[in-house]
């Protein structure tokens, strides 16, 4: 779909919290289309833009700033605004945040760093706005393409490396950024095609772009390290969908004071769900009507006119979406397999997300520094954090996800790790000083329909992480909980006991009587002396 404004293209981005406005139909006066989808290979608010937020109600509207900051409706000083674009390479910028350096790790640890091919996408003139480095706000930058010497996928080399950030502003005051990072496999296609816009991968949209890119597929998965230079240090908890995460803190070294935190994992995959349905076509308007029950409002009735998607994120009010429509449609007919329990495609993709002040629920330690990073292939998810239960003593993660692949056979198996930080660890499961989790100490239960299982799972640790990795479980609708239930400690060497006052050394004890004999052997002669003698082997005693 084309965007008209930023106005139209936030509300479609956000359409699950805000209102949606409805689109004038391109197609026939009596056909409207209505759609949904989630899309973890795209960003819910991408683009060069300042948007100025407004409370309507329960709800936030956005409104772009046509010529940025100068917008009078837009004065960082007295507005609460939205600045959302991407981060540059570091080789350009020294100051504000960027991209130090991205690589791709072989399977025999080799590293191969990144090569810059060129920008992806085209400025949105009419948004523009200008640099502000009290606010940490760059000037529009768009996304890069990078080359990995060695590294292809099934239409050649390149790959997007998006480094979208999103700047809060009120009152004059910046807020730490969110900033989403993701790796993708892509090829451009030539011309663009306005029915195929949606799987364009694009800075400002396709109408803006002038060039779609679409994303290709890798033979195998691939391990990606990315390097920032931030000037606030991450707090909180990272997100992401890669598997085997890892993650190191570097203090600042240069004259901005930035740190560099660098991230690293391996590629997964993740299914999407992507649905239109036609006016025209009445199983589809029941299906429609099916889906929009689901949101828990009157949500864009066929009675009105225009065509209405919505984008949906992975996390807030989406898990019970995802599961309402599901558990509408085995309602609808038990014995066919609901058809949004089947994904609509795989895509590979590498991402992580920062999320400066997410916190986990339900727990009191300390949440002034980095807390932990959490990271699933499901589709949809309760909250991107997990949610500490004290009665139970465990950190729970509600998920969900198609229960098969597109195939419609093949079970699409999960996959959830856990990176939790040493202190934070300690606090959350009250671990004191000394003590870690004996190697079977882990359990994580997965609960789905009522019923509960304990499944096996990975743990290790060091001197900065815990870790915890489960895989192997189905979906649609799964809860994890992680609990350490058993701790052994490490327990000093004992000091030695202090040196008695020396005792009298005792007499030695009277040697042994011995007696001597005489051997002989034809005209040698031998003497033996012993408590026993004997003469050796061919002697004779004399």
């Amino acid at each position: 779909m084309l965007r008209k404004s930023a106005r139209t293209f936030i509300a479609l981005a956000l359409g699950a919290t805000i209102a949606l406005p409805l689109l004038p139909s391109a197609q026939a006066a009596d056909t409207q289309t209505r759609g949904v989808n989630w899309r973890a290979d795209k960003d819910a608010l991408p683009g060069t833009v300042v948007y100025s937020a407004k409370t309507v109600g329960a709800a936030e509207q956005f409104t772009g700033c046509v010529m940025g900051f100068s917008d009078p409706a837009c004065d960082p000083k007295s507005s609460t605004l939205l600045v959302n674009n991407y981060l540059p390479l570091c080789e350009s910028e020294k100051t504000l945040d960027c991209i130090d350096a991205v690589t791709w790790k072989k399977s025999d640890g080799t590293l191969v760093t990144g090569k810059y091919s060129k920008i992806r996408g085209s400025e949105w003139a009419d948004y523009a706005f200008a640099r502000n480095e009290a606010l940490h706000v760059n000037k529009p930058t768009l996304p890069q393409v990078f080359t990995f010497d060695g590294l292809t996928h099934s239409k050649g080399t390149e790959f997007a490396v998006t480094a979208h950030i999103s700047t809060r502003i009120t009152a004059g005051v910046a807020a730490d950024p969110d900033i989403s990072l993701v790796i993708l496999p892509v090829y451009q296609v030539a011309g663009l095609d306005p029915a195929d816009d949606a799987e364009c991968i694009t800075a400002n949209g396709a109408d803006v772009d002038s060039v779609c890119y679409k994303i290709g597929d890798l033979a195998e998965a691939a391990r990606f390290k990315l390097s920032l230079k931030l000037l606030a240090r991450p707090q909180g908890w990272m997100t992401g969908r890669v598997v085997d995460p890892s993650i190191t803190f570097t203090a600042p070294t240069d004259t901005e004071k930035r740190t560099v935190v660098t991230l690293e994992g391996t590629s997964m995959d993740v299914q999407t769900i992507d649905r239109t349905y036609s006016s025209a076509k009445p199983t589809d308007k029941a299906k429609w009507d099916t889906v929009a029950t689901a949101f828990g409002d009157s949500r864009a009735p066929w009675s009105t006119a225009g065509d209405a998607t919505y984008p949906l994120p992975p996390d807030k009010t989406s898990i019970s979406i995802f599961n309402s429509i599901v558990s509408a449609e085995k309602d609808a007919s038990a014995s066919t397999t609901p058809t949004f329990d089947i994904a609509d495609s795989l895509k590979s993709l590498w991402r992580v997300d920062l999320q400066p002040k997410g916190r986990a629920e339900g727990v009191s330690c300390d949440s002034s520094n980095f807390q932990g990073f959490v990271s699933s292939n499901a589709m949809v998810y309760k909250s991107a954090l997990p949610n500490y239960d004290k009665t139970t003593g465990t950190l729970d993660y509600s998920i969900s996800s198609p229960h098969y692949k597109p195939d419609g056979k093949t079970e699409f198996l999960g996959r959830y790790d856990l990176l939790v930080a040493t202190d934070y660890a300690r606090c959350v499961w009250d671990l004191k000083a000394g003590e870690i989790p004996a190697k079977d100490a882990v359990t994580v239960t997965i609960e789905k329909a009522g019923e509960k299982k304990v499944i096996s799972a990975e743990m290790s640790l060091d001197d900065q992480y815990f870790k915890f990795t489960a895989q192997g479980f189905t979906f649609s609708q799964a809860k994890l909980s992680i609990k350490l239930k058993a701790k052994e400690s490490i327990t000093a060497p004992a000091p030695a006991p202090a040196p008695a006052t020396p005792a009298a050394t005792p007499a030695k004890p009277a040697a042994a009587k011995t007696i001597t004999i005489t051997c002989v052997k034809g005209k040698t002669t031998k003497k033996v002396t012993a408590a026993k003698p004997v003469c050796p082997a061919g002697f004779k005693k004399k």
